[in-house]
């Protein structure tokens, strides 16, 4: 039976300076009454829980042009946790006590999970698809982009997304999953940090904020830029956790900083000494540009650059000079399944803890949470639109 809802809506387009925004900065979101679809086959109908803002949202919701192509109008977010409310034909399969097919993980009515975005197009010639990783499929699918998201009452979705919950994860802690889950392959698949690396992340939202986490739990001192407006938030928060914080500007880029000499927490230099304060790794979280094409000026040669970020602009590269240096350049776009049990692992064994970055929001609240997100007033902004 289909349903009146509450739902955050992202109708608008128009461009918006989240520092000069010349009007109401979430002019392009509203929060609507719509009617939710029955569950078709294979999908399934669920409540969600608690909902993250992801960068995504926000700069979907400030109509940068990386997100230009999301359709509107579309209910966003994708970081979540759900309970299931009802399987639509096919969803269910036909074992012991209506538990659904192996297929479908197990779930049953009532059971808790959290939703893979990103889903794969299934086709066996895929080479993403084929090796699980839906993340790396071209004809991808994503949860609160390409279909109706999180922030609402209610969503359908396919049934093969959910994952289901760990029995120690608590579904608050649950919403930070899926950005966990990004970092997770970057850290442990992507880069190969060692005991005693200089690590440097470039920009301290939650994506940075997270990847600082989990190259500390790996051995590697670590710092982490931001640019004035984040002293008194998120910078001040990072290095209330431990990591040296480094503020950036036009006309103090990272390679300057770190060439004059930074002082890490523990009073020594950050970085190589004899090459210039350069460092083994860094992880590209700003989606800024020049952090961009000016981060092989950061590294040590064969050092290694992740990009866990995409860009408004084309963004220029000094190749040769990269090419010179045997650096290693990779990229890393959403999650797998694999992923987010890891992720799931991360949490509740406390090798990162959600507590320090979130800040919890009613749904009443989810356009002030939109507004704080996308002015860079909190880490990390929670939503609880249903109770566990």
């Amino acid at each position: 039976m289909t349903q009146t809802i509450q739902a955050l809506r992202l109708n608008g387009s128009e461009r918006i300076d989240p520092r000069n925004p010349g009007g109401s900065l979430t002019r392009n979101l509203a929060v609507e009454h719509i009617t939710t679809p029955e569950p078709g086959p294979g999908e399934i109908l669920a409540e969600p829980l608690f909902v993250g803002v992801c960068g995504s949202d926000s700069s979907a919701s400030l109509g940068k042009s990386n997100f230009s192509w999301v359709e509107r109008p579309r209910t966003i977010g994708h970081e979540c946790s759900a309970r299931v409310v009802a399987f639509g034909p096919g969803a269910q399969g036909s074992g012991a006590e209506g538990r659904d097919t192996e297929g479908w993980a197990g779930l049953k009515v009532g059971d808790l999970f959290t939703p893979i975005p990103q889903r794969g197009c299934g086709d066996p010639r895929c080479r993403g698809c084929r090796r699980g990783r839906w993340n790396y499929c071209p004809r991808k699918q994503i949860l609160g982009f390409h279909r109706d998201g999180a922030l609402a009452q209610r969503m359908v979705l396919e049934a093969d997304r959910c994952v289901p919950l760990r029995p120690g994860l608590s579904p608050q802690h649950a919403a930070l999953v899926e950005p966990l889950s990004v970092v997770t392959q970057a850290i442990q698949r992507k880069c190969t940090i060692r005991p005693g690396d200089d690590v440097v992340v470039t920009g301290c939202g939650i994506m940075g904020l997270m990847a600082a986490e989990l190259a500390r739990a790996a051995g590697a001192r670590v710092a982490i830029t931001g640019m004035a407006h984040d002293r008194d938030v998120r910078l001040k928060l990072a290095a209330e956790r431990g990591f040296t914080p480094i503020v950036v500007a036009p006309d103090q880029p990272l390679h300057e900083r770190l060439a004059a000499g930074v002082e890490a927490l523990d009073g020594s230099r950050f970085g190589d000494d004899f090459e210039d304060g350069r460092v083994d790794v860094l992880l590209e979280c700003s989606g800024a540009p020049t952090a961009l094409a000016q981060a092989g000026l950061c590294v040590h040669p064969e050092g290694t650059i992740c990009v866990i970020a995409t860009y408004p602009d084309l963004v220029p590269f000094e190749a040769t000079a990269f090419t010179r240096a045997g650096q290693q350049l990779v990229g890393v776009m959403g999650s797998s399944r694999e992923d987010f049990v890891n992720a799931q692992l991360l949490i509740e064994r406390g090798v990162f803890d959600p507590e320090p970055y979130t800040r919890p929001y009613s749904f009443d609240n989810v356009i002030d949470a939109l507004a704080d997100s996308m002015a860079a007033r909190t880490t990390k902004a929670v939503l609880q639109i249903h109770g566990a």
